[in-house]
């Protein structure tokens, strides 16, 4: 739990030293936030946590993941798609092993992505000030609405300096009982630079008192395009 609870501060760290500003429709979103790109690669450290109260365990994992966009084709409705594969660094052989692929690609104004044949429309081009979209409109899933919430100038990971990031907001929801919320960062020419995801079962709506669930947090930390 202790590994928990530092990590929530320095979370909220980040976010207080860099500066958000709401987003308005003077700011120009294009495809260059979807980062699609043959040869773009980016590097995330990846942090998992893990919640069982019962069993008095409150887990956290931390690895590195790679995603790479490798090749590019047409499915059968003549969309392009970037294929891209998906590899999580391996101490022990010191290399990167594969996981898996997905594709993704941009269709009627949507940044799209496949994984498992399950598509999710993860941006909306060019962006339309206070628009909301279905993200599981392509899928079985119940209603999920995306929307953008901020615009930061810049942001420092580490020494790793991101500029032009937008923040799409894809869930919150809390009652006594349960929280779940949801974030995707995209930067220009980039891409998606930081994810967070939870899942949890809290207890009398204490947020710190957790007692089932996941969390997820990925952070870039290097960038390469050839």
């Amino acid at each position: 739990m202790k590994n928990f609870v530092l990590f929530l501060l320095l979370l909220f760290v980040f976010f207080a030293c860099n500066k958000k500003q709401e987003l308005k429709s003077s700011v120009v979103l294009d495809d260059n936030y979807t980062g699609l790109k043959v040869g773009n690669s980016s590097f995330y450290n990846v942090i998992y946590i893990f919640h069982d109260a019962q069993v008095d365990r409150h887990d956290t994992l931390k690895f590195k993941m790679k995603s790479s966009i490798e090749d590019t084709f047409r499915d059968n409705a003549n969309n392009l798609r970037y294929l891209i594969h998906r590899y999580r660094w391996n101490d022990t052989i010191a290399t990167w092993v594969s996981l898996k692929t997905f594709s993704a690609f941009i269709d009627k104004n949507y940044y799209i992505e496949s994984e498992d044949n399950i598509y999710k429309k993860k941006l909306y081009l060019p962006y339309s000030f206070n628009f909301t979209w279905n993200s599981d409109s392509f899928n079985a899933y119940d209603t999920l609405h995306f929307r953008y919430k901020d615009y930061i100038s810049s942001i420092y990971f580490d020494q790793l300096k991101i500029d032009s990031v937008i923040q799409v907001k894809q869930q919150f929801f809390k009652s006594y009982i349960d929280l779940r919320r949801k974030s995707e960062f995209f930067a220009k020419n980039k891409g998606m630079v930081f994810r967070y995801f939870k899942d949890l079962k809290i207890k009398k709506g204490d947020t710190m008192n957790v007692e089932k669930g996941e969390e997820w947090y990925f952070k870039l930390y290097q960038f390469k395009s050839l």
